[in-house]
């Protein structure tokens, strides 16, 4: 079999893509390790780990919570899965934190696989055999996405279902019939469990076959949508909560009373990350194809609504466009190729397309490099690693008086659930007087502490001994290359070398 990238092969097209895609996202599996974003480890393995172990570390569980119980707002679907894997894991011994996160990421690596192959199907359609080869390509070895794709955010997990929808709505050249508009609802209806915010893109084929008209497809698209949405958000939530889409109910409630609470960018940052993620000035091909063919609208309008929604609204984190970024360039690419080989212009101008592929693919094979094997905040990760076994620990102080901004630290590399966490944002805290209350209660009493950063650390190190005691040095956490790339690009982000004191007994 004869492998290019600029021609499919004869035969075996979407098995060797396949197999182009998964390897970089098994070696992403094992060598990517630590976690992208806050959400994408502490509201999913922290939790799911901790119910495993007897605890709750977010106190989701009304059982938990004291007073009033109140839902977090989050879709117990996803970390549900996670628990009932970690539950298997433990159960037959392997407990190893580090180890269950190889395993999470090898089971996202081939969940992920389901994009490259929906993305070259509906190119497929909406094209011809070499433009969606070339589409496949770029799903299976854009640098960001084995990265990605083995993390535990929910706006990457829930991709497969909308691409597997997507490729139902566009199947039949003359539209979605009654059954597939009902699979394509069952398929996004699933990506609204994994990520709620999926809705908006939800709403679009519904609007979409009203506007064209379709009756039954759109009536069984809306069927579709709403049963694995009653069958397991509701289900998971009248157990849990005695109502249906308890937690559903309170994330709109949340989001609705805190929209600046996050920040607030302009209305255009979204269209600036999609010029930037598919690498300009190729990226911009990509927007122009899919401004110019508003087609097929089926999945076009979901997207734009999408788009349109996020942008409008306040709080714009760059993860929260992540779902249609697949779909998107499929749309967009496959628009702006049957553009290109069709305009004379670009016809007589070869040199300056190829041109722009060398560069594109020269940045992106770099990149690529360095994603895949680049643990992300893993000093935070190493840090909570040195207590991993420790039978000593009782809790730590996180101090950050340079920063004032003491990072959480991930207890999940430490399976220390227990202990008692006194976060130091600067040098007004009273810490001697805090550690003489502390001490009242023996079993609690903090002592390990963790320094992040490097500025004025004997100063620092003095001020934590005076008020815990004698200290020693169990060791120092240094940031990866990726943590030191990203610190560089914008200082904005930490670049934490973290050292880890322990109270000499």
């Amino acid at each position: 079999m004869r492998f290019s990238l600029s021609t499919p092969p004869a035969q075996g097209a979407v098995t060797t893509l396949l197999l182009v895609a998964l390897v970089p996202r098994l070696l992403a599996a094992f060598f990517a390790g630590g976690y992208f974003a806050h959400d994408d480890h502490f509201l999913v393995a922290e939790a799911a780990r901790s119910w495993v172990d007897g605890f709750d570390y977010n106190d989701w569980l009304p059982w938990n919570q004291k007073g009033t119980p109140t839902p977090s707002g989050h879709s117990m679907f996803y970390v549900g899965l996670h628990y009932l894997l970690f539950k298997v894991l433990v159960g037959v011994g392997f407990t190893d934190p580090a180890g269950g996160m190889v395993v999470v990421r090898l089971l996202h690596a081939f969940w992920s696989l389901i994009v490259v192959w929906a993305g070259y199907r509906i190119a497929s359609q909406l094209s011809n055999a070499t433009i969606a080869w070339r589409t496949g390509l770029f799903l299976a070895l854009f640098c960001y996405m084995p990265f990605l794709s083995v993390r535990n955010l929910v706006e990457v997990a829930c991709i497969p279902f909308l691409m597997l929808g997507a490729w139902q709505l566009v199947k039949d050249s003359e539209g979605p019939t009654a059954r597939l508009a009902l699979l394509a609802g069952v398929c996004i209806g699933m990506a609204m469990n994994v990520r709620f915010q999926v809705v908006f893109f939800a709403a679009g084929p519904g609007l979409a076959l009203l506007l064209q008209r379709r009756w039954l497809p759109m009536f069984a698209y809306g069927l579709g949508l709403l049963l694995p949405l009653v069958l397991i958000q509701g289900s998971i939530d009248s157990v849990i909560w005695g109502r249906p889409f308890a937690e559903f109910g309170e994330y709109v409630g949340y989001n609705l009373a805190n929209t600046t609470t996050y920040g607030e960018l302009p209305w255009y940052n979204y269209l600036l990350l999609l010029a930037g993620i598919f690498i300009p000035p190729f990226s911009l091909c990509v927007i122009w194809g899919y401004v110019r063919k508003p087609a097929p609208l089926v999945v076009w309008l979901p997207v734009l609504l999408f788009v349109a929604v996020h942008s409008y609204f306040p709080n714009k984190q760059e993860r929260f466009l992540l779902p249609i970024v697949p779909l998107f360039f499929v749309l967009g690419y496959t628009a702006w190729e049957q553009f290109r080989l069709g305009s004379m212009w670009w016809q007589h101008r070869p040199e300056l397309w190829k041109g722009l592929m060398v560069w594109t693919l020269g940045v992106n094979a770099l990149l690529l490099l360095l994603l895949t094997f680049s643990t992300s905040k893993r000093s935070r990760v190493d840090a909570m690693t040195l207590l991993l076994g420790r039978t000593d620990v009782k809790g730590w102080i996180v101090e950050d008086s340079p920063e004032h901004e003491p990072p959480m630290l991930p207890k999940y590399y430490s399976l220390q659930w227990p202990a008692t966490v006194i976060n130091v944002a600067d040098t007004t805290l009273d810490l001697d007087s805090t550690m003489t209350v502390w001490r009242t209660m023996p079993k609690l009493t903090p002592n390990y502490a963790f320094l992040i950063g490097n500025e004025e650390l004997p100063a620092r190190m003095a001020r934590i001994q005076h008020a815990m005691g004698p200290v020693e040095v169990v060791g120092v956490a240094q940031p990866g290359a990726l943590d030191r790339l990203v610190h560089w690009l914008n200082p904005v982000n930490r670049n934490e070398t973290i050292t880890v004191l322990r109270v000499r007994e």
